[in-house]
């Protein structure tokens, strides 16, 4: 163990948590609005069948978002000392309302032209927010060598991720509602999103220009090892693959019910208004987020991180599961079931990223190099991977497969009750299952560290 981090340094001053975790908002943002919004805006407005437009956005989001996170982290950590982290949230904010607005402003055009622009704009939508999401993730996982104090930085994070969902999940749809949910209503709302992005990544920015990362006094032993040689020894380390194999199940798992969502609403809530109450319930579901998570930092300063985490991801698992066997309960169980499920999301999401940034701490003093960039790139791919497999390519065959009919959706008509169960199936079923698998995985296999 170097000198520097012999002991766990002072605490972080709050302004700096705070300030810095604002940047998630607009992560949560780029991560949230079109895994909600586009595959039902590419079906129900565009008329575009569930396959091809899951296939559209699944290619750009998994093929080149890989590459970009991978490339993007690798060279974070080699180049850190000439262009700083932080400075990719720069990159990120110019270009965020260009990508926002390029993925809904699909022309009126055949379906193969309709295809290929989807593609094309999504790839650079997957660039933009790499540009982000790597290095700010990366930039956590410096600040402290204190695990507390990391479960902490994390509780902060996703209260602010709850703000982002708020805007993503709940303002978003409901403004597109009311502007009459046609192209130019999602694209006066993406817009705006994007101008949002903007602004919280350069407050981010600013705010990090204050951190003092524990890599840095401690020296970077990653210095003149080649990028690829970082991604390849991130695999080696059994800790790292354990939780990023827990991470491809549960993203998945999220990926689907999140697409789902909207059509869950719809047609097995049988609601009139459907984005509208999406929006209600993502209301509640983004208040509890907020007030949840550091709730979750209590319980996992009491019973531990990885009790605290199979508590969450189960309970997220039989929430959601039992949601689906009453789809047609009165509102207001839909209302207490979005808040119990939030506050589970509160839970699994706080601390699986606390967890990842003790992984990326024991192999700074291990190895004594700083593989945060590497880390997280691996990270961020997986989860973004995950969301797109799940959230497009899953989703859009799976109800392909059980039958829904794009141009009756489009024409306001009946799904069969093979589509219907299909529905059920994607956002209820499938994703109660894989959470509880996921939380014996990390039950099992992963043990967080003690305390100096």
């Amino acid at each position: 163990m170097t000198t520097a981090e012999a002991a766990p340094p002072a605490r972080i001053a709050t302004s700096i948590k705070a300030g810095y975790g604002i940047g998630q908002i607009a992560g949560q943002l780029f991560r949230d609005t079109p895994s909600l919004l586009l595959l039902f805006f590419l079906t129900n407005v565009m008329g575009i069948s569930p396959a091809l437009a899951g296939t559209a956005i699944f290619i750009p989001k998994v093929v080149l978002g890989a590459l970009f996170d991978l490339g993007i982290g690798a060279m974070s950590d080699q180049i850190a000392g000439r262009f700083p982290r932080r400075n990719w949230f720069v990159v990120a904010a110019l270009a965020s309302p260009v990508a926002m607005l390029g993925i809904f402003a699909v022309p009126h055009a055949s379906v193969g032209f309709q295809i290929a622009w989807v593609m094309v704009t999504f790839s650079f939508y997957m660039a933009v927010y790499s540009s982000f999401s790597v290095p700010y993730l990366a930039m956590l996982a410096d600040m402290t060598s204190n695990p507390r104090e990391r479960t902490e930085l994390m509780g902060w994070k996703h209260s602010f991720g709850g703000i982002g969902l708020l805007l993503s999940s709940s303002v978003a749809p409901m403004a597109v509602s009311a502007l009459g949910t046609d192209q130019r209503a999602h694209l006066i709302v993406m817009g705006t999103v994007g101008i949002s992005c903007l602004v919280f990544m350069l407050i981010a920015w600013k705010v990090a220009g204050r951190i003092v990362p524990v890599a840095k006094v401690a020296g970077d032993g990653a210095a003149g090892r080649s990028a690829l040689g970082g991604l390849a020894r991130a695999f080696r380390d059994r800790r790292f693959v354990i939780l990023s194999l827990s991470a491809v199940v549960m993203t998945i798992s999220a990926g689907i019910g999140y697409a789902s969502f909207p059509f869950f609403v719809k047609y097995s809530m049988a609601r009139a208004e459907p984005l509208h109450d999406l929006g209600i319930m993502a209301a509640i579901m983004g208040v509890a987020v907020i007030f949840g998570s550091p709730l979750w930092v209590m319980v996992a300063g009491r019973i531990g991180k990885v009790p605290a985490y199979v508590l969450a991801a189960a309970g997220h698992g039989v929430v959601v599961f039992v949601w689906g066997l009453v789809p047609r309960a009165p509102v207001e169980i839909a209302y207490l079931l979005s808040a119990l499920l939030a506050v589970c999301n509160a839970g699994w999401g706080t601390i699986v990223l606390s967890l990842l940034s003790d992984c990326i701490a024991q192999a700074r003093e291990e190895f004594g190099e700083n593989r945060a960039g590497s880390y997280s790139a691996i990270w961020s791919a997986i989860e973004k991977a995950g969301i797109a497999l799940g959230g497009t390519l899953i989703v859009g065959v799976l109800l392909s497969w059980f039958g829904f009919d794009s141009g009756a959706a489009k024409a306001g008509l009946p799904q069969s009750d093979s589509a219907m169960f299909g529905i059920l199936f994607c956002y209820s079923f499938l994703p109660g299952v894989a959470k509880v698998v996921a939380a014996g995985m990390i039950w099992k296999f992963v043990r967080e560290p003690r305390l100096p």
